[in-house]
């Protein structure tokens, strides 16, 4: 039972020490409580139920129940019984509280506002793995499987935030499990026996597992250490976010890392707090998109980087950058443009209006000569300022009608069509450039098909594909509802199809004018685009998105070459952010000969206003406030003040079920007598024979006849036992045990026996070696 109990404890300490992992995406502190309490009362349950001795098949089920009740009585209080009994009323309105903090955690960017409905979700999700984690680890003794539910908790940050698992939630994870594995390992040596030097005393084990546990200790120390230590020196480890190391792109030597430009382009614009990039100010009258990222490379599903080369030392300084590919006039008209990122925007690539010439940026910044690109190989910037020069992105028209060959200079990979995309698509490709002769009525064409009439839906909750569907056949044919990745990234696809070298911009939007030359840039203002090459001109975008301020990206813009395409809205009158979101709902209509599936487009609730209803808390209309949560720790606190004194009574009734013979139950009531001294602060001294500690016993506290006769008996058995070839003894160990710490009790007083079941010394006490029974003389002694 001992060893259980530990186990219990240990259990949950690992995972309230893992808890701190998810602090980074989570803003705000009012989640933890209710992680904790619920992570706390599951392993209490835990240890009451085995101490009871409760069939191991129940005690995941009632400690489920337990859950429920404490997340019912924490945040719907005001629909249940008494304030947390999980009646189906109150179950369905936790439902509806965990459906809204799942919404919130597919809408928001990290870090995630803390909402009761936020708050609700991790506190489940600590009260599943807390059931887990105690089955595995105490009822299957299977600590080591532990690892799963630990590395799911530190899978969350990889995941979804840039800067990862801090180095204090690592260790503090890490120490967590060692400890675990270490009082795993104590317990199952427990079990395999008792050594011969301490098998009279329970006070060899208790000092060989503090022993192990100091081992263990260290050993877990330098592990963790040189698992903080190591990844500095070796290039590409150093990056914390999961999804960096996956999507890193070489270059040489070294490892860029960066969030996948599509992952970061979904966070943004589904993103309901809106916060700033950047703002620049610029001298340019219409300036265009500032673009970071150029996707290049298509699988057949998702359009990616290809490797990026990093030419100079990494100071850009005022030199001039690569020409622009392709473009063969360059004139001496020259855009500046002073950008300055916002303190929460990070940015390992520098958005600016392409193509750029010079840039003045502090620290290590490389281009890419080949897209332009501008990026670092170190921290990412965040609240840092910089310039850039660009050239005007003016195409001249006779050269878009001259329709020149892609020079060999290109490289072919502007043109990959995979094989698994089929000719669907090239089929549509055709037809939508049917009668066009040149590359750049093509290009015309096809941003006019896609602009045309209702033929699509701009939507930022675009319907889920079907399995086994391919999802650019899935949105050109069947759904047409999407925002700007999938008309991009079709649009591109449809470009190479008809022969024109294309590619996928990822960054901003030139954002809404604030006067005066500045321009400010929100999450919102996330946009893709395709980039389609004509030998003369060079990349040149196009917009396939919707840009109305009814159903499209808001700040989107066609630009001027883009000739036959609508006008795009004035600047002044754009929309701000939140109409890009609010505006993607209309239902679409089918196309003349062309079938559509109708969707529908869910709403979700604002969590905010919802917050101020009684979630988490009281009833509707009571103002909010902590809530009821904050209650479940009274009697956590209690039964944590009560874990000394169920430590104590498994160490009593652990030592009488072991006890088989007459010697083990003289030795087991001897113990018991010296553990009652210490919890009462009476006086042991193990040097004492057991009949001169009866006697001094009896002296010093003036023990009754029965109460003397009674520790007698139990000092005779202890001497018979460690000497005599049989032991003898007289009436019962156990009830003269009970007889004696009566009588103790009684004298000591209440403040005595109090701090005695509270806080009982006997589980602190540094044992003392025990006496050993004199090896026989073999001949004469010797003076």
């Amino acid at each position: 039972m001992i060893a259980k109990a530990a186990l219990t404890l240990a259990t949950a300490a690992a995972l309230l020490l893992a808890l701190p992992a998810l602090a980074p995406v989570i803003a705000g502190g009012s989640w933890w409580g209710p992680s904790a309490v619920i992570v706390a009362v599951c392993a209490l349950v835990g240890l009451g139920l085995r101490a009871a001795r409760l069939t191991v098949v129940l005690i995941p089920l009632v400690q489920a129940v337990a859950a429920l009740c404490v997340l019912t009585g924490a945040f719907v209080p005001y629909a249940a019984p008494l304030g947390f009994v999980p009646t189906p009323g109150a179950l369905a309105e936790l439902l509806a509280v965990f459906s809204e903090g799942r919404m919130q955690i597919g809408a928001e960017t990290t870090p995630i506002p803390a909402t009761p409905a936020l708050a609700l979700v991790i506190a489940a999700a600590m009260g599943l793995l807390a059931i887990v984690s105690d089955f595995l680890a105490v009822t299957a003794r299977a600590a080591a499987m532990m690892a799963l539910p630990l590395a799911g908790l530190l899978l969350v940050p990889l995941l979804v935030d840039d800067d990862g698992v801090s180095t204090f939630a690592f260790a503090a994870a890490a120490a967590g499990y060692v400890a675990l594995l270490a009082v795993d390992g104590w317990a199952r040596g427990s079990r395999q026996g008792i050594t011969v030097r301490a098998a009279h005393d329970t006070a060899a084990p208790v000092l060989g597992g503090f022993q192990k546990l100091l081992t263990t200790a260290g050993v877990a120390a330098v592990a963790v250490t040189l698992a903080l230590i190591v990844p500095l020196a070796v290039p590409g480890l150093s990056s914390s976010a999961l999804y960096a190391l996956a999507d890193g792109s070489r270059l040489g030597g070294e490892t860029i890392t960066t969030t996948h430009p599509l992952v970061s382009l979904r966070r943004d614009l589904t993103s309901t707090s809106d916060r700033p990039v950047l703002n620049y100010r610029t001298d340019a009258t219409d300036p265009g998109y500032l673009r970071m990222y150029s996707l290049d490379v298509f699988d057949g599903q998702n359009w990616t980087m290809s490797r990026l080369r990093a030419d100079g030392d990494g100071d850009l300084g005022d030199e001039t950058l690569p020409s622009p590919p392709g473009q063969s006039f360059i004139g001496s008209e020259r855009t500046t443009t002073e950008v300055e990122l916002a303190d929460r925007f990070e940015a390992d690539f520098l958005p600016m209006p392409y193509p750029p010439r010079r840039v003045s940026a502090s620290g290590e910044w490389y281009a890419d000569p080949e897209t332009l690109m501008v990026f670092t190989t170190g921290a990412p910037a965040r609240g840092t300022s910089y310039e850039v020069v660009s050239l005007p992105n003016r195409p001249d028209p006779d050269v878009l009608a001259a329709d020149l060959e892609p020079s060999g200079d290109l490289d072919e990979r502007y043109l990959e069509v995979p094989d698994s995309v089929g000719e669907r698509t090239r089929e549509l490709a055709e037809r939508i450039t049917a009668g066009d002769s040149t590359s750049y009525d093509r290009a015309v064409a096809l941003q006019d098909w896609f602009a045309a009439g209702d033929r699509f839906t701009y939507d930022l909750s675009p319907p889920s594909i079907p399995a086994g569907e391919d999802p650019l056949n899935h949105f050109l044919f069947d759904s047409r509802v999407g925002y700007c990745e999938q008309f991009a990234g079709a649009m591109a696809l449809l470009a190479r199809q008809a022969g024109i070298p294309a590619r996928v911009g990822i960054g901003y939007t030139s954002g809404t004018s604030a006067g005066d030359g500045v321009w400010e840039v929100s999450e919102s203002d996330a946009h893709a685009w395709p980039e389609l090459y004509f030998e003369g001109a060079g990349w040149l975008r196009f917009e396939p998105t919707p840009s109305s301020s009814s159903g499209g990206q808001g700040t989107a813009t066609v630009p001027e070459y883009a000739d036959g395409m609508p006008s795009a809205p004035q600047r002044g009158d754009a929309p701000g952010s939140q109409n890009s979101r609010e505006n993607g709902g209309t239902e679409p209509s089918a196309a003349p000969d062309e079938p559509r599936v109708p969707t529908e487009t869910p709403t979700s609730p604002d969590a905010s206003e919802e917050a101020d209803e009684g979630v988490f808390g009281g009833g509707p209309g009571d103002g909010g406030g902590p809530g009821w949560w904050w209650l479940a720790l009274v009697p956590a606190a209690l039964l944590l003040a009560a874990l000394p004194a169920l430590a104590r009574t498994l160490v009593r009734r652990t030592r009488w079920v072991r006890a088989g013979s007459a010697a083990q139950r003289a030795h087991a009531a001897w113990r018991e007598l010296r553990d009652d001294c210490r919890d009462l602060g009476v006086a042991w001294n193990a040097a004492e024979s057991p009949r001169g500690t009866a006697r001094r016993l009896a002296a010093d506290h003036g023990l009754g006849d029965d109460a003397r006769e009674a520790l007698w008996r139990l000092a005779m058995a202890e001497e018979s036992a460690r000497y005599a070839p049989e032991v003898h003894q007289e009436g019962s160990p156990a009830v003269d045990s009970r007889l004696v710490r009566t009588a103790l009790r009684r004298l000591r007083g209440r403040a005595a026996v109090l701090r005695a079941l509270l806080l009982p010394g006997s589980l602190t006490a540094f044992p003392q070696p025990a006496p050993s029974r004199p090896a026989p003389r073999t001949g004469p002694a010797v003076s």
